[in-house]
């Protein structure tokens, strides 16, 4: 053992891991962000390349899934990643939202064109019930939003098994245009509807049988929520079932 490096040795800084300060707090997940996506963005574009080049060749046909599979888990892993570290932002006031109007319509279909992998490999019953007249346009983030559908999708895929049920719906209620998700997965136990949405330990949660969130997704979708005048709940029923999450969004004039 070198001398530099003796057992119960200390070195480096000490406190908080992000820092002490906001900005030492801020330099941090600027730092964090790149560190730690830069990995994953090359095995996404090596991914994407592998997509492009061998879809449509008959020869590796048994080969493709898989290659998808490993696609869709690095986007998850990368969103992960973003998630926690903007939910860090958002909490010591320095998150970003660049407004523009847009229609809540399209962003929603295209964050499930993006989830369409995942969704249909974990084969649940899809339905989705979206306003053909109506592109529920407001004033919204669209990365924040696409990165929070996909985030909630996370959540159902993780505690969901084949054939359960998943309904998305979005529309209009009191001002506010409303995405919300129904499915017949692993139910939220009584007692854990405000946990589930705290960056806080949630082990003991899922220990006891509760739905959790996935990594810092939950936390960062009602994070967005705020940040835009909004709001975010979970909750299940025990009637019919069901586990509900709510993502509502004031409808605002551009």
């Amino acid at each position: 053992m070198s001398a530099g490096r003796k057992r119960g040795s200390t070195t480096g800084a000490t406190g908080p891991l992000l820092g002490g300060s906001v900005e030492d707090i801020n330099s941090t997940i600027w730092l964090l962000g790149h560190d730690l996506k830069s990995p994953v963005s090359i095995i996404i574009s090596a991914m994407e390349a592998l997509v492009t080049l061998y879809e449509d060749d008959e020869r590796m046909a048994e080969i493709m899934p898989l290659v998808r599979g490993s696609l869709a888990a690095a986007n998850r892993e990368h969103n992960m990643i973003s998630d926690m570290l903007d939910l860090a932002r958002f909490e010591i006031g320095q998150g970003q939202v660049n407004h523009s109007r847009l229609s809540i319509t399209a962003l929603l279909q295209e964050t499930l064109g993006l989830e369409e992998y995942n969704l249909k490999s974990k084969q649940l019953r899809l339905t989705v019930e979206m306003p053909t007249d109506d592109p529920l346009e407001t004033e919204v983030d669209s990365e924040l939003f696409i990165r929070s559908v996909s985030a909630m999708v996370d959540n159902v895929l993780k505690f969901t098994v084949k054939d359960d049920r998943l309904t998305i719906r979005a529309g209009r209620l009191d001002g506010y245009i409303v995405v919300e998700f129904a499915d017949t997965g692993r139910p939220i136990s009584a007692g854990y509807e405000t946990a589930i949405l705290e960056r806080a330990p949630q082990w003991t949660s899922r220990q006891a049988g509760s739905r959790t969130s996935v990594g810092m997704g939950l936390p960062f979708v009602r994070a967005v929520a705020e940040a835009h005048g909004g709001d975010f709940h979970c909750h299940s029923d025990a009637a019919n079932g069901l586990t509900f999450m709510v993502l509502r969004l004031p409808v605002k004039e551009g």
